[in-house]
């Protein structure tokens, strides 16, 4: 894994250091950048048909910096989320956690391949529990890298396919416990370093799609489909990352936004239990979260 981690090193090295005479200059930059506030408020005062006082918002934040020169190109890209609910006088429970950082070079080979090299981090900012209050996860654990070398197919300026046969996967679980208890895939036995830090790795293929278009006046589509297969260890069971967000612009400061997220990662088992809270089944299921949303969003740079 060292050497696969060295050759993405150099790789990335000479890439960018053939290009760097021409990054500095800012014609060649286009960037964006979107923040958003939502929230929801209910409240109850002898209301006889019932009701509990809820208090929920989410702040999301977007931003990309793509650089574009001759056969050269540099995409980067940052998804930032963090949102609260408190139901009566309950203490406040995450409802979503995201940080997910990108950064892909490519180099054009034809009308519509480019070699390419990608970077992908995606982490979370604060501790999360789940139903019963049992503590699950927090920042770095878990934690994803993904270096992928291969090839780029972007026909169009909606869709966009990276095949990428060599790449590694790094798992982080910055957490004692749960590295003990092999969460993430963490192995006990061999994938804890002496300051209890997990860290599993994996080297196998990796498929991305995305896709992102107008569908309508004013209502945006973006879609990303990842998968990745192991090379040596159960290869016929691939990790899927499925993550899609439809943006309905209301004026130049309102929106409303739907998210749909699914994750099957055959390394991470999942506790299954019934409705009088009594274990059914225990391995690997899909992980799917959805969130609506309505309030505040403002464009800070686009150019």
């Amino acid at each position: 894994m060292k050497r696969i981690l060295g050759v993405f090193a150099l790789s990335m090295l000479t890439l960018t250091t053939s290009a760097q005479d021409d990054a500095t200059n800012p014609s060649n930059w286009k960037f964006k950048a979107i923040g958003a506030l939502t929230g929801t408020q209910a409240n109850f005062k002898n209301w006889n048909a019932g009701g509990q006082n809820t208090l929920s918002w989410i702040a999301l934040f977007d931003a990309n910096a793509n650089w574009k020169k001759d056969k050269w190109s540099w995409m980067n890209g940052m998804n930032l989320a963090y949102g609260k609910n408190r139901i009566l006088t309950n203490p406040w429970a995450k409802t979503d956690d995201i940080i997910a950082i990108n950064s892909k070079v490519g180099y054009s080979i034809t009308k519509d391949w480019s070699a390419a090299l990608l970077a992908d981090f995606k982490t979370q900012f604060d501790f999360g529990y789940d139903a019963d209050n049992i503590f699950r996860s927090k920042f770095m654990a878990p934690g994803y890298l993904v270096l992928a070398l291969g090839f780029d197919y972007k026909p169009n300026d909606k869709f966009t396919m990276l095949v990428a046969p060599v790449t590694g996967k790094i798992t982080f679980v910055n957490d004692f416990t749960l590295a003990q208890a092999g969460a993430y895939g963490v192995d006990p036995t061999s994938d804890i370093l002496s300051n209890g830090f997990g860290l599993r790795k994996e080297f196998g293929g990796f498929l991305r799609f995305t896709y992102s278009d107008e569908v309508m006046q004013n209502v945006t589509f973006k879609g990303r489909l990842e998968l990745f297969s192991n090379y040596f260890n159960n290869p016929q069971n691939i990790d899927v990352n499925l993550q899609t967000l439809f943006n309905f612009k209301i004026n130049k400061w309102l929106q409303a936004s739907w998210s749909l997220n699914l994750i099957y990662d055959d390394d991470i088992d999942i506790t299954v239990k019934d409705e009088n809270n009594n274990v059914i089944g225990f391995g690997p299921r899909a992980q799917i979260k959805n969130v609506l949303s309505l309030g505040l969003s403002y464009t800070f740079l686009e150019k």
